[in-house]
């Protein structure tokens, strides 16, 4: 029975996220806390060791961004105020302390890839001015439909098994 509140709580936080990142453009700072409390909870196999890699993966990506960024600019960039919001950042620290390194990674890519796609796709068609892309809100939806996925098909997210079966 607690592991269903548990598992409940995440969808309506996650759900609750994405709609005010789309509607506002911001998250309410309560939900990441709240959110990384419920994934810790919920992950039987957490471990502070993948989740230090996981969060060092997210740093050097920040830094190669910020390095690349301020490369092309001709000048030392600060990407929390051009082009990622401290919501998004937060977001994916929620987001490694649910996952293994490995499933963090193909979620972190495979997340990347498709928001990517779809903004390319809605930007090409509907030619918006000042589009800013909703990444913590285009995460949690997809982490959403992940867990909500693997609730109902039984598939266990945090035994790497499946990847190595499915993958490799």
């Amino acid at each position: 029975m607690l592991s269903i509140v548990i598992n409940l709580s995440i969808l309506l936080i996650l759900a609750v996220m994405s709609i005010q990142d789309f509607k506002y453009r911001a998250i309410s700072w309560y939900a990441f806390p709240a959110l990384a409390i419920f994934l810790i909870i919920a992950n039987p196999g957490f471990s502070w060791a993948e989740c230090l890699m996981n969060a060092g993966f997210i740093m050097v990506n920040y830094v190669l961004a910020t390095v690349l960024i301020s490369l092309k600019d001709c000048r030392m960039t600060n990407l929390m105020k051009a082009h990622i919001g401290p919501g998004d950042l937060l977001m994916l620290f929620c987001i490694a302390v649910y996952f293994p390194t490995l499933v963090f990674f193909l979620f972190y890519l495979l997340s990347l890839i498709l928001i990517a796609i779809g903004a390319g796709i809605y930007m090409a068609w509907y030619k918006p001015q000042g589009y800013t892309v909703p990444l913590a809100g285009l995460q949690s939806a997809m982490l959403l439909m992940l867990i909500l996925t693997a609730w109902i098909t039984g598939l266990q997210i945090s035994n790497t098994s499946w990847i190595e079966n499915y993958l490799l």
